[in-house]
């Protein structure tokens, strides 16, 4: 006999939702514990990697978990590939707890029964204190990276691969209480779009902890995001305009030197949502970003400030840094439903 949740069925799908920084507000990164299983199914994809676990209980019974980790890109930078783990293999996960108190984890590490452990969750493992290394990258990738590179006119990678951006007040933005009333309204696993591989728009994808690009298109700049193959185009011709352009998930984006600072205007974005956490975003919002190049061109420095009055009682301010990894790459996505 098996005891299933009822709503299993949901699991599956709905834990896509929760990508990178918005673990924490399905799963109770407070409250981690450890489970024992047998594997009856992997889902090796994007946006995150998902298990099915069967565990058995003395009187007989079994309770099937639903398990959530890494995307398949972060694994692979860490040189985790599918073959890690089969259906049959009996594991231990640990990890964090669903909040909704159904058998749903987000695991971080994935012990073996030969006892080897595998971070599942690398930027999460790390805060474990598991000494997570990227995988090393080919020799002549590399050198090509090195031949290639022009300024800003590169592949920059986060730290750590973390993809969380920063508020200048400890995370802290000027919310108006109409947002906040819209946050606490939201029911990921019921409106998250990305439920159904509907990528994110501005400003949300900047805030993702996979690679990005700068390719000069002499008189635009494209920018490619790793993370749900997103393409943003940068006009950078002196007669670019915001006037009567049509809104798109994007936006619409001019930019312009300032030195090593490339400042970048976003107007005209459809996306609903400015973040993966349900806040609404309206359609006078717009951004403003900095990307500054280090004088050793090894770091991109960014702040973007956002102004929207439907969520903002005043600017708010986001920053983070991307770091120079010679040889990484922005690969497909390809984003799958379970």
């Amino acid at each position: 006999m098996r005891r299933i949740a009822l709503f299993h069925a949901l699991l599956v799908g709905p834990t896509l939702g929760f990508a990178h920084h918005g673990t924490a507000f399905y799963y109770d990164i407070d409250n981690l514990a450890s489970i024992e299983g047998e594997v009856l199914a992997v889902s090796w994809r994007n946006p995150h990697v998902m298990f099915e676990i069967e565990r058995s209980f003395d009187d007989g019974t079994t309770e099937i978990w639903e398990i959530e980790s890494s995307s398949r890109n972060g694994l692979q930078r860490v040189g985790i590939e599918a073959d890690v783990v089969a259906v049959g293999d009996h594991v231990r996960l640990t990890g964090a707890l669903s909040r909704t108190g159904l058998p749903a984890m987000a695991a971080f590490l994935m012990t073996l029964d030969d006892g080897t452990e595998v971070p599942i969750w690398p930027q999460r493992a790390r805060q474990l204190g598991r000494d997570v290394e990227r995988a090393p990258v080919s020799s002549a990738l590399a050198e090509a990276s090195r031949r290639e590179a022009r300024g800003i006119f590169r592949v920059w990678s986060r730290p750590g691969m973390q993809g969380q951006l920063l508020a200048l007040l400890e995370g802290e933005l000027p919310y108006t209480a109409a947002a906040r009333t819209a946050q606490e309204a939201w029911d990921p696993l019921r409106d998250d779009p990305v439920l159904q591989c509907i990528p994110r728009g501005m400003p949300s994808i900047m805030n993702n902890p996979l690679p990005i690009e700068f390719v000069d298109q002499n008189g635009t700049i494209l920018l490619r995001l790793e993370e749900w193959d997103g393409r943003r185009v940068i006009h950078m011709t002196s007669d670019a305009s915001t006037e009567s352009r049509s809104a798109t998930r994007f936006g619409y984006s001019t930019g312009q030197w300032e030195g090593n600072t490339l400042t970048v205007t976003t107007t005209a974005i459809s996306d609903p949502y400015f973040d993966d956490h349900g806040t609404p975003q309206g359609d006078q919002a717009s951004v403003v970003e900095r990307f500054t190049l280090s004088e050793d061109q090894t770091r991109l420095d960014y702040e973007a400030i956002h102004t929207d009055p439907l969520i903002f009682s005043g600017p708010g301010r986001l920053v983070g840094y991307w770091n120079w990894v010679p040889g990484e790459e922005v690969k497909p996505f390809d984003c799958a439903l379970p």
